[in-house]
């Protein structure tokens, strides 16, 4: 057998990491003689505890729903690179959510986006969208590092590479000098590895108080309860016994301070320990006043002539009534969204 001189010794949780990519040790171990793995030095530590402290509210589900579908639970540290676990991120590619998804990847995984939704940010749902993805790829390249990088440069690119390549070894796509991939597809895999690397480091992690971050079978500390359509965020916020803000902090997904209209309820995330409150205090109200106004059909109106009257398309007055037709009655009253009124649910958002 043989040996590889000066091998640095990994414990059994970064030996576990480095496995569950389908690495080679051999390869790590190559990155870390030639600097070439991001290093983590005591501001860069604390630089990454804040970023995973961003999503420590939903992480433990994150985790959980990841283990529960057979992706490496080390696919965390994908999403943290993506988007530094913020649900509000927004690139200027129009990525956007805690994995950073395009819009027509997000629509063909299932995701709503709309005028009133966008559950790109929406942490569960789009963490749901990102493990069929996720399990998509890992089928069609058969390694877990691959799908990784697929992730960032799509897998048209990726299978490019390999052909160029003539193999799918990791050190001969990274290679530098070849440059089968972009250099942010190469960047993107030590970086995910750096940071998986750092949060196994049980040492690490008890310096720095975090220790908390271990516990793989942490409580969920989110809840789902269904709210009807035209409630407010401030009087779910209020039967929460919760600021607007934090209410929107939790609900990213809505655009608007408002339950859209298009379906009876829709779910709305609240921290575990509300929910006690909220079921002994919320009280259903419709409330749309300042996001609609109300108008009554006349003689000649056709959905055409209110859009552009209202300076709308057809498309989103029916959704806002659930029409199935274009038909119209007289004296028939229309919700008319009135966008110019509305208080976007974006306030205080970085990405």
């Amino acid at each position: 057998m043989s040996t590889i001189p000066n091998l640095p010794i990994f414990d059994y949780s970064e030996a576990e990491t480095i496995n569950a990519f389908g690495i080679p040790i051999e390869y790590i171990v190559t990155l870390e003689r030639e600097n070439r793995l991001i290093s983590v030095d005591t501001n860069r530590w604390k630089y990454l505890a804040k970023q995973f402290e961003n999503g420590h509210e939903y992480i433990p589900i994150l985790r959980k729903m990841l283990f529960d579908s057979n992706i490496p639970q080390e696919f965390l540290f994908l999403a943290m690179a993506e988007s530094e676990f913020k649900s509000q991120a927004l690139s200027i590619k129009k990525a956007a959510g805690i994995w950073q998804l395009m819009p027509a990847t997000a629509k063909e995984l299932g995701l709503v986006i709309n005028d009133y939704i966008d559950e790109r940010q929406d942490p569960i749902k789009s963490t749901e969208a990102a493990i069929k993805y996720l399990q998509y790829l890992y089928k069609a390249t058969g390694q877990w590092y691959l799908a990784a990088m697929a992730y960032n440069c799509g897998l048209g690119r990726l299978n490019r590479a390999i052909k160029e390549a003539g193999s799918n070894d990791i050190e001969v796509l990274l290679d530098e000098e070849e440059q089968y991939l972009p250099l942010e597809t190469r960047n993107y895999l030590r970086k995910i590895m750096s940071m998986s690397l750092a949060f196994s480091n049980a040492h690490e992690l008890k310096q720095a108080n975090k220790e908390y971050m271990l516990n793989r079978g942490a409580t969920d500390s989110l809840v789902v309860v269904n709210v009807k359509a035209g409630n407010s965020l401030k009087n779910i916020a209020k039967g929460a016994n919760l600021s607007l803000n934090s209410l929107r902090n939790y609900n990213r997904h809505f655009k608007y301070d408002f339950i859209p209209l298009e379906q009876k309820e829709y779910q709305v995330y609240l921290p575990y320990e509300k929910l006690s409150y909220f079921k002994q205090n919320f009280q259903d109200s419709f409330d749309i006043s300042g996001h609609f106004i109300v108008y009554r059909v006349k003689k000649g109106d056709t959905l055409s002539s209110i859009a552009r009257k209202y300076r709308l398309n057809i498309t989103q007055i029916q959704k806002a009534n659930t029409l199935k037709t274009n038909k119209l009655m007289i004296n028939q009253k229309l919700m008319i969204p009135a966008f110019t009124n509305y208080t976007h649910n974006t306030t205080n958002r970085k990405a």
